[in-house]
């Protein structure tokens, strides 16, 4: 062998130790904790170098601790949280508060009206439809419109946001260093003195946030897809909720939601950048110490039945036609999960066992992928595949091709080499992830709320023991017929 060759050969065995000695080591997360006597977490992951902080702030609340009547009232409250408090957002509190309760009052006769009777009448709602409207141009000269953005922006915060998904509701903005006190400040004023001025207006704001999504091809079809799989849990519906209940919300309702779930016992603070501990807590304990305690929450009731049958679902639309199946998968934590997960990432990408053979081998498909969604309360595993319509393929061609890939799962497992691949690839996810400040407090934060942050190592320890007989046993155990929903979509008449 030549000199040069030799160094060729130990230089990519170099850059191979490399690249898996990272995934190798045990990944560890400093996270240090502070819990007020009110029941708020404080969760603080120091960083030192550049002087800023990553702050957030998570709820445990989302869609699936809804119900029918106020369906998508997370999503508006979470937009109801930018429009101030007392000392927020307004010029003059008294006299915008005034006004308020004027609004209110020709806003509740308009609802019982409108939808208590059969035929109201159409006149009287006309009338003091105009006086609400007129009253909201009157309040708008004590607004100030966008305070809270503002406020942080001339103290240096940047990426001001929130989201609400199933089962979490989050606030973000990041800080220097020096002014972490403000964060906290403002968001135990939200917390507490909550003012949902301009709530009729911010709801048709949401309401055509919906509009625009059912004006996507589809978009009803997969709505109705997501409804029929779960059709006990409260994942039943789409975190934009259904548009009747957003026409029916009312300001009450969003009050009695606020004052249940935004309590700090229900909340985690998080904190990611260069500071002191002590001094975050200290801080903690003046601004979020002397909010009141709220009463504990109950876990939602209602969790998924077995499906028992096999469904079956049909639509047409001008969109690109795909099919789906989706199957029952445990939550998180559950055992079988890793097991899943590891099978997912196998299924999926470039070099995935479904675009191997549906895309590149059969070329029956132009897009073919599987997801493992495990959530808080229940699961999904999912298909999705577009079928190559040039060829003449439907939607429908390719549910036999899906079920002989799963066949083949269960009676042989997968290779060692597919295994370590989808480990490697998870791990250096995972690890890629932490490496963001912003991201980082996000995971600690969300999984907190559910199986505390722990769980985020664990269930990664857990993933790296998954066996291709792991595989196989789960496969044989959920991709059954009778736990699964076909969804078929496509190109004609229809949404």
């Amino acid at each position: 062998m030549s000199f040069k060759k030799g160094l060729e050969i130990f230089l990519v065995f170099a850059l191979l130790q490399v690249l898996v000695w990272p995934l190798a080591a045990q990944i560890k997360l400093e996270v240090k904790e502070h819990v007020l006597s009110n029941g708020l977490k404080i969760l603080m992951i120091p960083k030192p170098g550049v002087p800023r902080v990553v702050c957030h702030i998570y709820y445990k609340v989302g869609s699936i601790n809804e119900r029918p009547g106020i369906t998508g009232i997370a999503h508006v409250h979470e937009h109801m949280m930018f429009k101030g408090t007392k000392i927020m957002g307004v010029t003059d509190f008294a006299a915008d508060d005034a006004i308020n309760k004027k609004i209110d009052e020709l806003m509740d006769k308009i609802y019982r009206e409108k939808y208590w009777k059969r035929n109201g009448d159409q006149q009287k709602i006309a009338e003091w439809q105009k006086q609400a409207e007129e009253l909201m141009k009157e309040e708008k000269k004590y607004i100030i419109k966008d305070h809270l953005w503002e406020t942080y922006m001339k103290n240096g915060g940047t990426g001001l946001n929130a989201s609400t998904s199933d089962e979490v509701t989050g606030y973000y903005v990041t800080l220097p260093a020096n002014k972490v006190e403000l964060q906290m400040l403002l968001e135990a004023d939200r917390m507490m003195n909550s003012y949902f001025r301009e709530f009729y207006s911010e709801k048709d704001v949401v309401m055509e946030e919906r509009r625009l999504s059912e004006n996507r091809p589809g978009y009803f079809f997969s709505e109705q897809v997501r409804a029929v799989f779960y059709t006990a849990s409260p994942y039943h519906w789409n975190v934009i909720g259904w548009m009747d209940d957003l026409k029916k919300m009312t300001k009450r309702d969003l009050i009695e939601f606020h004052n249940k779930y935004y309590v700090p016992n229900n909340a985690v603070a998080v904190y990611v950048g260069d500071f002191k501990p002590e001094e975050i807590i200290r801080l903690a304990e003046k601004y979020f110490g002397p909010i009141p305690r709220g009463e504990d929450i109950e876990p939602i009731r209602t969790s998924e039945p077995p499906q028992y049958s096999h469904k079956r679902m049909y639509g047409t639309g001008p969109g690109m036609p795909y099919l789906q199946m989706w199957f029952h998968i445990p939550p998180e934590g559950d055992p079988d999960v890793p097991a899943l997960n590891i099978l997912a990432s196998i299924l999926s990408g470039e070099t995935g066992r479904l675009n191997r053979t549906l895309v590149q081998q059969k070329d029956v498909a132009i897009r073919a992928t599987a997801m493992s969604r495990p959530q808080w309360y229940v699961g999904a595993f999912t298909f999705n595949v577009i079928p190559k319509l040039q060829k003449g393929i439907n939607p429908e061609d390719l549910e036999k091709d899906i079920w002989e890939e799963l066949e083949k799962v269960k009676k042989e497992g997968v290779t060692e080499e597919e295994l370590q691949k989808a480990k490697n690839k998870t791990e250096a996810t995972f690890i890629r992830s932490l490496e963001s400040p912003m991201f980082l407090a996000m995971r600690v934060g969300r999984a907190e709320l559910n199986r505390g942050w722990r769980s985020l190592i664990e269930d990664l320890e857990a993933m790296k023991k998954v066996t291709s007989d792991d595989v196989k046993r789960v496969a044989t155990k959920y991709f059954v017929r009778d736990n699964c929903l076909v969804a078929i979509y496509s190109r004609g008449q229809g949404r």
